[in-house]
């Protein structure tokens, strides 16, 4: 006869925790390493660490992969990402050291900051770096010259044969040798388009008239796709029988009414503005005052242009004897003004002719101050400077005229937003130098707070008044000190197996910050000490944190629970009523918390008062009281362990609850618990009404009673170490039945945790079924590989 059920729907089964942790989700199995960690790495073609590359640099991104054990993973596919830049690859294999790179190059040669991620799984690792404006190298320069008989000319006679010279160099004016220079001439004929450079670097070729008599250009290039610029000049053939121009050629210029005035050149103006232009003329005459007609080179140039502070067409030909140039400045005035002398000069036959005038240039205007920096952006108090900590900050300011131009030489006055606790300001003005640059150092008090520094500058322009000012960033004096509530400690596994097996590792990671939760100055030390195992003594931060590395060893505790002590000297927490950043007797009274002073616990903000702190001890049983024989700090130094002392212990403190000076620091301290979890397993299996069916922990082997048609037995399994604590992590916990159907948590895997767990589960006879007898078996497996088994369970289904 057919039989009809109704199954069992289970929406939960509880897994039941020991009280100090919880459970969390249940991560699935892994391959036989499991990725615990991936970092990134940003490095420079030297495999050093860089963050700030040109334009131009290879980039190299390198992930490292790691386990739980902090072993390497090899074989394992990284992916990589960036926001600047252009990825080789954007996937990689890491090698048998765990690690996968690609290159970033930057195509496009732009300048910008960007950020790169490596990501493998659901962990991502990513860092930022930045492209700055390549710096332009400068081309090698090619210059060339007409020479006859040995001297430089810019004309020859038919008769005659020239020689063409041109010299490549270095920016460094070092010669280049053995490169092809190609020339061209508009009039007469060469012998030979190309030549060599030489030792000197020069390459040499004849021109001849070949019959043309006129001007031409002749021009010495490197080829098409050189980024050397061509050299040219202009020059003349002029007939066998002409007169070459005599030697005594003069440069001036010639005025409205006709009188040419020698060595002056002609301004458009006497006076310019700052950023102005200026226009340039000289004329050209003979001995005997007529124009010269013949294309002739001036060169034109001021100190202003030689500074790089102005620009002039450097090199200009005469037509009819007349050459005309712009100049133009650019930030040669300064805040005063300055007069330049611009010169023009010619070269002819060898001989150099020289005309010359003064322009003034106007003072630039005040535009505007910008702050640069500030070095260090945090200071410590007055007194409490050391190593890595520093009482003053350098800040930095940048004045700039209207045009954008570095100011010289220009005033600037500063001003402190506060002076509480006797901060100063020195110089309180300064002047800028060359780069528009001025100084200023601010030097705490003994109050934290935090403080900008006001800039002001001033100019008078035609009797009114130009006034600009800027204000810092925030600059932050603090204690210099951690303060206890600002403590924390990690570890990146609380459960590793460690009660059997010597030399695994965990890292143990201290984070600390001051009283305004910013990050300890750098080089603040923390020390450790260990119930169990063995832990680096000390570590230096950075950034506000810094890890040791703890080994399992000996000593090892019966209950598999070891306490990590994290210390460093720093300052009681207090909660300021007042905003004065100082306890003082407004801020109330004493707090006391034993699982603060123990390093378990952290303490709730309050209304006003200060937490109390004892001596820093390692609290080993847990009671969050110091007990005889148990590891403490004196701090004190009187051989005893002190308790609370009803004073506030900081530096930070006015009123009558101050600790003596010689007292005004205290150990902060956190502490951490971790389970050396073994290898082999406890385990209890029960039906969860008071009867037992194995258990290797009271030796009870008992039978299960059948379960009847259409009825179910209920199984509660409680898995832990041999000291009845949490297993290793990634233990695997496998519960399986050849009779019967399976319900509820039949497997499961450790997480990082403290406590034992106990899992839930039935096992069901579906109504009408043929009776049947099979077993219940329980396997427990360590990282390690060490299993643990429940020896078989008689199930018989009615």
């Amino acid at each position: 006869m057919k039989k009809y059920f109704t199954a069992l729907l289970f929406a939960s089964l509880s897994l039941l925790v020991g009280c100090n942790g919880s459970s969390g989700d249940n991560p699935t199995a892994s391959e036989s390493q499991t990725v615990n960690s991936i970092t990134l790495a940003i490095l420079n073609a030297s495999g050093q660490s860089q963050q700030s590359f040109q334009a131009n640099d290879e980039v190299q991104l390198l992930a490292t992969v790691l386990d739980s054990n902090g072993q390497i993973i090899a074989g394992r596919s990284v992916s990589f990402e960036t926001t600047i830049g252009s990825l080789a690859v954007s996937s990689r294999l890491t090698n048998e050291q765990g690690q996968a790179s690609v290159t970033v190059t930057n195509i496009e040669l732009a300048a910008g900051a960007g950020t790169a991620t490596a990501t493998i799984g659901e962990l991502t690792a990513s860092d930022d770096f930045e492209f700055l404006q390549a710096t332009a190298v400068q081309a090698p320069s090619l210059a060339s010259q007409l020479l006859v008989d040995g001297q430089v000319t810019s004309q020859f006679k038919a008769d005659q044969q020239a020689q063409i010279i041109a010299r490549l160099t270095t920016n460094a004016n070092q010669p280049i040798v053995n490169e092809i220079v190609t020339f061209t001439a508009d009039i007469g004929t060469l012998n030979t388009t190309t030549a060599l450079t030489n030792s000197q670097g020069e390459a040499k070729v004849t021109l001849v008239s070949d019959g043309q008599i006129g001007a031409g250009v002749v021009v010495a290039s490197l080829g098409e796709d050189s980024e050397v610029t061509p050299s040219q000049f202009n020059y003349e053939i002029i007939a066998a029988d002409a007169v070459i121009v005599d030697e005594g050629i003069r440069i001036g210029h010639i005025d409205a009414s006709g009188t040419f005035n020698e060595g002056e050149v002609l301004l458009g103006s006497d006076t310019i503005s700052a950023g102005g232009t200026l226009g340039l003329t000289v004329d050209l005459v003979d001995s005997e005052g007529n124009r010269i007609n013949t294309p002739t080179p001036v060169s034109f140039s001021s100190n202003c242009v030689q500074s790089g502070d102005a620009t002039v067409d450097e090199s200009v030909f005469t037509i009819k004897g007349s050459a005309n140039a712009t100049f133009e400045d650019l930030s040669c005035a300064g805040s005063s003004g300055i007069d330049d002398a611009i010169v023009a000069s010619i070269t002819v036959n060898g001989v150099t002719s020289i005309a010359s005038s003064t322009v003034s240039i106007a003072g630039e205007q005040l535009g505007s101050i910008e702050f640069t920096s500030a070095e260090p952006t945090s200071i410590v108090l007055k007194g409490t400077g050391g190593q890595g900590q520093q009482e003053t900050s350098t800040l930095t300011f940048t004045v700039r005229s209207a045009l954008g131009n570095p100011l010289a030489q220009q005033a600037v006055d500063f001003s402190l937003s506060t002076q509480v606790g006797g901060m100063t300001l020195s110089p309180t003005s300064g002047l800028t130098n060359s780069q528009g640059i001025v100084t200023v150092k601010v030097t705490a008090g003994t109050v934290p707070t935090a403080v900008r520094v006001t800039a002001k500058s001033t100019m008078n322009v035609s009797n009114e008044t130009i006034e600009v000012q800027t204000q810092s960033d925030l600059l932050s004096v603090n204690t210099g000190l951690p303060e206890q509530r600002s403590v924390t400690l990690s570890t990146d596994i609380s459960n590793p197996e460690a009660g059997d097996i010597s030399g695994v590792e965990a890292q143990i990671t201290a984070r600390l910050a001051d009283n305004f939760n910013n990050p300890v100055p750098d080089g603040t030390t923390v020390n450790f000490t260990t119930e169990g195992g063995a832990i680096e003594p000390s570590c230096i931060t950075t950034n506000g944190a810094c890890s040791v590395t703890w080994t399992s060893a000996e000593p090892r505790v019966p209950d598999h629970r070891i306490t990590i002590l994290a210390t460093a000297l720093g300052h009681e927490t207090f909660f300021d009523t007042n905003g004065n950043n100082t306890f003082d007797d407004n801020d109330g009274t004493a707090i006391v918390n034993s699982t603060v002073s123990s390093g378990r616990g952290r303490q709730v903000a309050q209304a006003s008062g200060f937490v109390d702190m004892s001596e820093a001890w390692r609290d080993d049983d847990e009671d969050n009281q110091y007990d005889a024989g148990e590891v403490f700090l004196d701090f004190n130094n009187d051989n005893s362990f002190t308790t609370q002392d009803g004073l506030f212990n900081g530096p930070q403190c006015q009123g009558a609850r101050c600790a003596a000076e010689d007292n005004q620091a205290i150990h902060v301290r956190k502490a951490i618990v971790m389970v050396m979890a073994s290898s082999s397993a406890s385990f209890t299996l029960s039906d969860g009404a008071g009867d037992t069916f194995r258990s290797n922990i009271t030796n009870i082997r008992q039978n299960v009673p059948s379960i009847s048609d259409g009825s179910s037995q209920r199984f509660e399994l409680f898995v832990s170490d041999t000291a009845l604590q949490a297993m290793p992590r990634d233990t695997q916990v496998t519960v399986t039945s050849t009779a019967g159907e399976l319900f509820g948590q039949t497997e499961f895997t450790f997480d990082d945790r403290l406590s034992a767990v106990t899992l839930e589960f039935l096992i069901s006879n579906p109504a009408g079924g043929e009776p049947q007898t099979g077993v219940l078996e329980v396997t427990i497996t360590a990282p390690s590989g060490t299993t643990t088994s429940m020896s078989p369970l008689t199930i018989n289904l009615n």
